[in-house]
């Protein structure tokens, strides 16, 4: 399978599986759903017969205004209801019933005597009533106005909240579970059934709907994923392409893998390249090597020569006095002997000092107090630089209390940097050195050693630390100063660097 291929697949499903785990979780959570459901559908029933019955009593209320205004103006009426007999007051009771839409209305007296009634009394339906006051002029009559809430009310509630109505003293039992209820009156109130929500419906819902923008979501994941991994394995297949042809020119011809492969091209390519590499990198090193033994016997034999060429002189010149001046012979013993052991001990000054390059002790790590270290290297040139007239400048202020290094070794790296200092101000007008001490953001000591010498050439700065390369060799300078400085500082962990500055002369600053 190409990488192209992989990349397509893995985007697609990158894309699918959120999406499967936004509708798993509802799924798992049908039942929690349906029952949400459920009550928010008897809510609903509840508010919806409550507006049906609210409006059934605004009708009423309505009919009873209207019935008790009516005879309120009929005087006749009033005049009957006063004197009787009943036979002469109950049309007017049935007129008013009839005219107003009332299903029962009873006139009452004053004394609550019923003065006239019509309609039959109510079966199992409930019943809401509304009572107004009528003046009669000797008498206040009273109007009790009634109306049924019976099978046309419940059918209009059953079809509003698409439940079966039903009005009695127990809604559990008339209508089971779950229901929206209504109070009508005390102890009477108006159920509806209602139908609960099925989880396995809200299930097959959510599938429905996923079903729907999965293929959409698939669609869209892979033509997504085709345009990035096009984007994504073309680079990558031009990097197997370059990485066979470097391995190629370095090991033996590769077994290409196959086209569609590219991965697998590209490790195999790799592991053959860093083969080759390894390889070159073999040679190079044994070069190195052998070009770093051929330096430093040339270097050995040039320092060695120099001092040779006075003893040899001395040596001859001896043996002329003696053959034709014996009597001057022990003034010329006295003189050459003295540039014989001068040479000698340059020799063993030289050999000394490559023994110790090639012979550094491991560092003795311990907690030392870094004004110490500086102070003491700068001692051992006090003479010095007194007699040659350089001033001076110490600046330990912001230096930390103490740090961990070998002081023994550290105190000889910043001799080396002040020797190399002091070589290269000598003949120079007004010569100073400054020897600052301080830390960085991270705690660690910052030795800064800055002199007023002409500064580092461009081709030397450059190899400055490396072991052999001095501008001083007529003056014989080793060129090892800096480079068992720089030893001393990496065993250390820390890092010394060399620069010119700014306002000349050259500055070396060690981090340990």
């Amino acid at each position: 399978m190409t990488l192209r291929s992989r990349l397509v697949i893995a985007l697609a499903l990158a894309a699918l599986v959120p999406t499967a785990v936004v509708v798993t979780v509802p799924l798992l959570q049908a039942r929690r759903r349906a029952a949400s459901e459920t009550e928010a559908r008897v809510a609903q029933a509840a508010r919806q017969a409550g507006v049906l019955l609210e409006e059934e009593r605004a009708g009423l209320a309505d009919a009873a205004d209207r019935a008790a205004a009516d005879l309120r103006a009929n005087r006749d009426g009033i005049a009957a209801l006063l004197r009787g007999p009943e036979g002469l007051a109950s049309p007017v009771a049935r007129g008013l019933a009839q005219d107003f839409g009332l299903d029962r209305i009873r006139l009452l007296g004053g004394s609550g005597t019923v003065l006239a009634s019509w309609g039959a009394p109510p079966a199992e339906a409930a019943t809401l009533s509304q009572t107004r006051t009528v003046d009669g002029g000797s008498e206040s009559l009273s109007l009790v106005a009634e109306r049924d809430l019976g099978e046309r009310f419940l059918a209009r509630v059953a079809a509003v909240a698409g439940g079966e109505a039903r009005i009695g003293g127990d809604p559990e039992g008339a209508c089971g579970t779950p229901r929206a209820e209504t109070s009508v009156a005390p102890g009477t109130s108006l159920c509806i059934r209602v139908t609960a929500a099925d989880p396995k419906e809200v299930r097959r819902e959510l599938l429905g709907a996923f079903a729907g923008t999965a293929a959409a979501a698939l669609a869209a994941a892979l033509l997504l994923g085709m345009l990035l991994a096009a984007r994504i394995a073309q680079p990558i297949r031009a990097l197997t392409e370059r990485a066979e042809a470097i391995s190629e020119r370095h090991r033996a011809p590769l077994i290409l893998m196959p086209e569609k492969d590219e991965t697998g091209r590209l490790t195999a390519a790799f592991d053959r390249m860093l083969e080759g590499l390894s390889a070159s990198e073999e040679k190079r090193v044994a070069a190195e090597r052998v070009a770093a033994w051929e330096e430093m016997a040339r270097r050995l034999a040039h320092e060695v020569k120099n001092p040779l060429s006075p003893i040899r002189l001395a040596v001859e010149n001896l043996r002329k006095t003696r053959e034709r001046a014996p009597a001057e012979f022990d003034r010329a013993f006295d003189e050459e002997t003295g540039t014989i052991l001068e040479e000698v001990g340059s020799l063993a000054a030289l050999v000394d000092e490559f023994s110790q390059f090639a012979r550094l002790p491991s560092p003795q790590i311990q907690p030392c107090d870094p004004r110490a270290v500086l102070a003491s290297a700068m001692a051992l040139y006090q003479a010095r630089m007194e007699r040659s007239g350089v001033r001076v400048a110490l600046d330990d202020r912001a230096a930390p209390a103490s740090f961990r290094a070998d002081p023994e070794q550290l105190g000889r790296a910043l001799r080396n940097v002040i020797q190399n200092a002091l070589d290269a101000m000598e003949g120079t007008a007004g010569p100073a050195l400054e020897a600052t001490l301080g830390a960085d953001a991270s705690g660690r000591a910052v030795f800064r050693i800055r002199d007023s010498g002409p500064g580092f050439p461009p081709d030397a700065l450059k190899k400055a630390f490396e072991p052999y390369v001095t501008t001083r060799r007529d003056r014989g300078g080793t060129g090892l100063g800096l480079a068992i400085a720089r030893r001393i500082v990496a065993e250390h962990g820390g890092s010394i660097d060399a620069a010119n500055a700014a306002g000349g002369g050259a500055v070396i600053t060690i981090v340990i």
